[in-house]
């Protein structure tokens, strides 16, 4: 195992160039016959490495999730995991947070076989086109859900951005938006130590439509889209690493609350006429701004209310395409 990791992350250092097997007994310190063993047993896992007498290995970068890609990649520290297919990356977190308390983890899927949002309701989570992410963070002490939840959203909204030229706008609390079609969803969650009552970790889970994906339901097309119709051109694992180190230099800038001015620009719903849903409690009125603990300040006929926690169910727009 130790050597199919190694191999893999050496060669996606040197992705598009052919790659001796001597150079690679000589930066690995293994066999040839470790190396042939090691790239056969890629190939199987449906990474993309071809080989040819003469010139040795030529890998490319796709679709294929790599723990070991993911790991030598990224610049922070943190635990890694992946998998082809797991039931939720959030739940996978919570069970963490239970059995190894204490360790920084990113829990990262291919597909989930039950992945959900806020309230529970069930997030469309398909294999090859998607990408699922949950940060187990545990913390000392309180921890402001609202900004972290919008700082989140301002980081993943700066790398996508980054890596595939769109337009990134964001629907208060945690829906990104690119061309009027939600592309990511964001779910921060608290688990709480039994024993003392305690916050002990945070879990941010993050789900990205990265692909067109045709088995999506009707009902979802005219409010779920996609970053790009390049699925050939796809590499997860960087889309993932990228995402890790910017979640994690946000992290000790949290409570300046910096990005909430990033946040304010790229809201859709500042100035816009809003219903909004808190509990079984439903207020009209207009967005007057977001203020720097990512809570909506809304104004009513009445009054201006406070709203910390919520879903915006209707967003009335003078322009625009969005119906979310």
């Amino acid at each position: 195992m130790y050597t199919k990791s190694t191999v893999l992350a050496y060669l996606n250092q040197h992705a598009n160039q052919w790659v001796t097997s001597a150079e690679l007994v000589d930066e690995l310190g293994v066999s040839r016959t470790a190396i042939w063993k090691a790239i056969q047993q890629l190939q199987a896992h449906g990474q993309t490495i071809e080989s040819q007498s003469g010139k040795g290995y030529l890998y490319s970068r796709g679709l294929k999730l790599s723990q070991a890609i993911i790991e030598s990649s990224i610049k922070s520290d943190w635990q890694v995991e992946v998998y082809d297919e797991i039931d939720s990356t959030n739940i996978r977190a919570k069970q963490l947070a239970a059995t190894n308390p204490g360790q920084r983890t990113v829990v990262i899927a291919n597909q989930q076989t039950a992945g959900y949002g806020r309230f529970g309701r069930n997030f469309f989570s398909p294999g090859e086109t998607g990408l699922y992410l949950s940060f187990l963070l545990p913390i000392n002490g309180q921890i402001n859900p609202g900004k972290m939840t919008t700082a989140t959203a301002v980081v993943i909204a700066q790398v996508l951005e980054k890596l595939f030229g769109v337009t990134v706008e964001i629907k208060w609390v945690n829906d990104l938006i690119v061309n009027h079609h939600k592309v990511t969803g964001i779910l921060s969650e608290a688990v709480t130590n039994f024993e003392t009552g305690t916050l002990s970790s945070v879990i941010v889970g993050i789900g990205i439509n990265l692909v067109e994906n045709d088995l999506l339901a009707p009902e979802l097309k005219n409010k779920v889209g996609a970053l790009t119709t390049q699925k050939k051109q796809l590499d997860r694992n960087q889309v993932a690493s990228e995402i890790i180190d910017a979640f994690d230099t946000m992290l000790p800038t949290l409570d300046d609350g910096n990005f909430m001015d990033e946040y304010r620009q790229r809201s859709l719903v500042i100035g816009k006429n809003v219903e909004v849903k808190i509990g079984n409690r439903v207020l009209t009125g207009e967005v007057e701004t977001i203020n720097d603990d990512g809570a909506l300040l809304l104004k009513t006929a009445t009054e201006v209310v406070t709203v910390n926690a919520g879903e915006i169910t209707k967003l009335n727009l003078q322009e625009g395409d969005y119906r979310g």
